[in-house]
């Protein structure tokens, strides 16, 4: 059985789509996956991003930000997007045969004022991409 190749894509490759790759590692079926993400351009790491993920144990620390660029539209079979701007850019980059999706999760509310509402919209922005994931991929694995 050859692996399925999906890559998530959003505007910069900071948040939304690094939390979506980084959630599907800890899906049922992630062996039978090879998962990528990229941005329409390259952006700087989000430490919101990273702290709300270290809240369910995922180190995502290391993840360095990559452009459509870096890969070849030919290795991938679905590519889904998580902003209309990269909706736009995956659909005219994808090989023909390749399916694209656009999953409409918001970016997350900054709060200039406030740590912890700006960590909640983050968590929200994670939780949705979570729920998004197991109903289009099957269940996360059991934590033992």
């Amino acid at each position: 059985m050859s692996l399925k190749r999906v890559l998530f894509s959003c505007t910069q490759n900071a948040v939304r789509s690094v939390i979506a790759e980084a959630l599907f590692g800890q899906l049922d079926c992630a062996a039978d996956y090879r998962v990528a993400s990229r941005g329409v351009i390259e952006g700087a790491a989000d430490g919101y991003a990273i702290t709300v993920m270290a809240e369910m144990g995922i180190d995502i620390e290391d993840h360095e930000s990559q452009s459509f660029d870096a890969f070849s539209a030919e290795d991938f079979d679905l590519i889904i997007s998580f902003s209309a701007e990269a909706n736009d850019v995956a659909r005219k980059w994808a090989r023909s045969n390749a399916h694209t999706q656009f999953w409409e999760v918001e970016p997350p509310k900054i709060d200039e004022r406030s740590r912890e509402n700006t960590l909640i919209s983050y968590r929200n922005l994670r939780d949705q991409i979570a729920s998004l994931l197991e109903v289009n991929f099957g269940p996360f694995k059991q934590k033992t």
